[in-house]
């Protein structure tokens, strides 16, 4: 939102925050180890942990309805030199683990209200992975829950710990960069030989009977089992909301964050399922956000990766070009009529890998008890404009925010 509606909306804000009471638990000694539960040992669930444990610290339980995973995820806690795991079918069997400090979320996007929620109720912190929610109000709920716990929560938004998105807003809202205007984000990757979210052939019958079906549903609505659903759950409404909140996450984050504003005007939304069949979600869509101050726009698909990750602030006397794949550049250069790849710019810097520094800035805000970089009402907010984004697409209709009430405004 602008900044003349921010004290209207305290309670999505670092200074509501503050306001609803900031978290009471004790700060712990410097080399104290803090002891982990992870729930939901997939790809991020295990990368987090595992940095986690090269931090110093012990993940000490592992959950996961999969049987398939448990061991897996034991094998990679054991090649960073982390102690053994007591692994639970059951996520509220991890919680209530002996001498649990925080927990890791990393399950599908339609848990994470369920399981936020109940590690708040047992007094643990938490990193919950991006998406934060699965709908707007969800995570009205989840930012109610977090400051009445007054526990310490990161959301999965890495990019908010890397340093070169701050010198980035640092440029952005200097004077010599002018008026941002626009910001173009996106995110372009191809899937088509190699989809990673296809079920492996590994993948096999005993596998599948290790999987607890109902578990994974929750409460979602009840259909048969299904290896493409539980492989590619990210592409079906049920229980994600695909590539605009996937991807939003992190594009919008930057958008928002860099650009100074909190939610958006207006939302509309185009795109299509146009190559894999399988998906509920597009495959390739387009949003535009009215921020009042600035128009941005973002497009995303996994069919051709041409362009890759990035994005472009367009100020009226400067440009910021991001490369934003870890180990890309960025470049500030002063504005131009037409680039050309000859042009030298101003300044240049790189981009680094950013989950390493979100997992410890996480540790770092639980042990020194204090917000962390994407605290629970940032998260919110850059889902947020995510999920009116998905409803822009799903209803075929320019979308109309009220920031002051937090909600959609009806004609």
């Amino acid at each position: 939102m602008s900044s003349p509606d921010r004290r209207t909306f305290i309670a999505s804000s670092a200074a509501g925050a503050i306001a609803l009471g900031a978290p009471a638990v004790h700060a712990l000694g410097a080399n104290e180890r803090l002891n982990i539960g992870l729930i939901g040992s997939g790809n991020r669930g295990r990368t987090i942990s595992t940095e986690c444990v090269k931090a110093g610290h012990n993940v000490v339980a592992v959950a996961d309805i999969a049987k398939f995973r448990h061991e897996y995820i034991i094998g990679e806690l054991a090649k960073v030199k982390g102690p053994k795991p007591t692994v639970y079918d059951d996520y509220k069997q991890l919680l209530d683990h002996k001498g649990l400090d925080a927990v890791i979320i990393a399950t599908p996007d339609h848990h994470h209200k369920e399981q936020l929620l109940a590690a708040m109720a047992a007094g643990k912190h938490a990193y919950c992975e991006k998406p934060l929610s699965h709908t707007i109000e969800q995570g009205k709920e989840m930012v109610a829950a977090v400051r009445k716990a007054k526990k310490i929560v990161q959301v999965g938004n890495q990019r908010h710990s890397g340093e070169h998105w701050a010198r980035c807003k640092d440029v952005i809202q200097s004077g010599d960069f002018g008026d941002l205007v626009w910001v173009k984000v996106w995110d372009c990757r191809n899937w088509i030989k190699r989809d990673p979210f296809a079920p492996p052939k590994s993948f096999d019958e005993a596998q599948q009977k290790g999987v607890n079906w109902e578990a994974f549903l929750g409460t979602a609505k009840k259909v048969p089992f299904d290896p493409v659903r539980y492989w590619a759950w990210r592409w079906y409404w049920d229980y994600a909301g695909g590539l605009l909140t996937d991807i939003g996450a992190h594009q919008l984050d930057i958008v928002q964050w860099l650009g100074g504003v909190e939610m958006p005007k207006s939302v509309t939304t185009n795109g299509g399922t146009y190559h894999f069949k399988h998906w509920e979600t597009p495959d390739v869509v387009h949003g535009v956000w009215d921020y009042g101050k600035f128009t941005a726009t973002f497009a995303v698909e996994f069919i051709n990766g041409y362009d890759g990750v990035g994005a472009t602030f367009y100020g009226t006397k400067q440009t910021l070009h991001c490369d934003a794949d870890a180990g890309g550049s960025i470049k500030l250069f002063d504005t131009i009529d037409k680039f050309t790849p000859t042009m030298k710019p101003k300044a240049e810097w790189k981009v680094e890998n950013e989950t390493p520094l979100h997992v410890r800035n996480w540790l770092s805000a639980v042990k020194d008890n204090k917000d962390p970089s994407s605290p629970i009402e940032l998260g919110h907010r850059v889902i947020t404009a995510a999920h009116l984004a998905n409803i822009a697409y799903r209803t075929g209709k320019k979308v109309m925010w009220d920031a002051a009430k937090e909600q959609i405004v009806t004609g």
